[in-house]
């Protein structure tokens, strides 16, 4: 595949100025495009992988089941191709998208960045060379490691902005190195990029994390390291799950254990937690508990291994804490409540305050779920209590799930201002609208 790429941007330039596919895109009949451009030998597979929309979903485009309609679905196609100038355009979109396949939304001003736009890092990105271009990564690499701190102790949203601006930057720095320095320069891109996928995710923009996630994924493969591979696959698994399609997740989290023993077992953990919690959503119950099982297991083994790897975080308590997870998601939130609790009760990384606050309100809501007013409130203040300083659509989420699963006691005036307090919370974030 990753010889493939350059091949398949050159084949969706030159497809894609066309004048019967930019005929297509005025209709904006993205089935006409995609036949178009599989008849040059393109797959679905390949446009799922560099677009982040499911095969599925694509198939359906292309027969005409499904007829898109929303503007984004047609930026995360236009955006993971890469489509020339005159397809965006044809399409209604802005073609001066900064560098290939970049979304949009990069030109504006996002929040958090003092009023910066990418028209302020434009010089930068005209002055790299490959000899600029390591030292910039040098100094992003400290950037990197600060947001990711950041990031688990405040949530995303404090440092999308930044990162945001500073991507088109990595994408160029990877451009113009070259020889001994790019097997380098290609590993911190590819970490940068996935890191900016997770925060957008978090974020709930799964457009953009879909398309940074995809970039990372190209500069894996090109990499060609196996466990690098494997953890980005994880997180495409992830955001496919999250955007509503858990088999297209399933199938991208098999393809990321193919190769499991160049694997370590912390890496084997989390791709096995995310496996499970695909099969939850599918309601595939002994899978998903075999594989939380599994990667409760590998996590035990991780905390033996000495190899550094990208998922440092995987602990048995993590792992355990997923496994709820995706007992909750399967509606069986008296075996997740144990298993919560637990995660609860050991958890020790002050560092970790985002995912705690993910458990204590999963516990919150397998509590109400399960009929124990008490408890849920108890968890349900806590979890408030902690997210107030996080800036996590995710977070927010589940505590917008746990004011749902609190209704049934709404006439009780305890409850009744509990829910108004993690009501207000919720509604402090404006979740983004499905792209699909």
């Amino acid at each position: 595949m990753a010889a493939d790429i350059p091949v398949i941007r050159e084949v969706v330039q030159r497809v894609c100025t066309r004048t019967d596919v930019l005929d297509a895109c005025r209709r904006r009949d993205l089935g006409a495009v995609i036949t178009a451009l599989c008849a040059q030998g393109i797959t679905q597979g390949q446009l799922s992988v560099l677009t982040g929309i499911p095969q599925g979903r694509l198939s359906e485009y292309k027969t005409h089941k499904r007829t898109p309609a929303a503007t984004a679905t047609f930026e995360t196609f236009a955006d993971g191709l890469g489509m020339p100038a005159a397809a965006r355009r044809a399409l209604g979109l802005a073609d001066g998208a900064p560098g290939p396949g970049a979304p949009d939304s990069l030109a504006g001003r996002p929040p958090g960045t003092g009023g910066a736009s990418l028209a302020d890092v434009r010089p930068l990105l005209a002055s790299l060379t490959a000899t600029s271009a390591i030292p910039v990564m040098s100094a992003l690499g400290g950037m990197l490691r600060g947001y990711v701190e950041a990031d688990q102790l405040m949530g995303s949203m404090c440092i999308t902005g930044p990162v945001r601006l500073q991507m088109p930057v990595v994408e160029r720095a990877c451009e113009v190195t070259r020889g001994a320095d790019r097997a380098e320069m290609l590993r911190f891109a590819c970490q940068f990029t996935e890191f900016g996928g997770w925060l957008f995710q978090d974020a709930g923009d799964l457009a953009c994390a879909a398309h940074w996630t995809a970039r990372a994924l190209d500069y894996a493969l090109e990499l060609g390291d196996q466990r690098v591979i494997a953890y980005t696959l994880m997180r495409k698994a992830m955001i496919a799950t999250e955007s509503g399609s858990p088999a297209h997740g399933l199938g991208i989290a098999n393809l990321a254990l193919e190769h499991k023993d160049a694997l370590t077992p912390r890496l084997r953990a989390v791709i096995l937690r995310q496996r499970s919690y695909s099969h939850a959503a599918l309601g595939e119950v002994i899978a998903s508990a075999r594989d939380s099982d599994e990667a409760v297991a590998e996590a035990i083994a991780g905390m033996r291994q000495d190899e550094q790897d990208r998922a440092p975080y995987c602990t048995p308590t993590y792992a355990a804490m997923e496994a709820g997870a995706s007992w909750l998601l399967l509606g069986h939130p008296k075996t997740a409540i144990p298993v919560l609790e637990q995660g609860r009760s050991e958890w020790a990384d002050n560092s970790q305050v985002r995912d705690y606050a993910l458990c204590v309100s999963r516990l919150a809501a397998g509590y109400a779920e399960a009929g124990e007013l008490e408890r849920a409130r108890v968890a349900a203040a806590e979890a408030l209590a902690v997210a107030q300083g996080l800036g996590s659509r995710r977070v927010a989420g589940r505590i917008s799930l746990v004011y749902r699963r609190l209704a049934r006691w709404r006439q009780d005036p305890a409850v009744a201002s509990l829910r108004g307090s993690l009501k207000v919370l919720a509604d402090s974030f404006t979740p983004e609208q499905d792209a699909g």
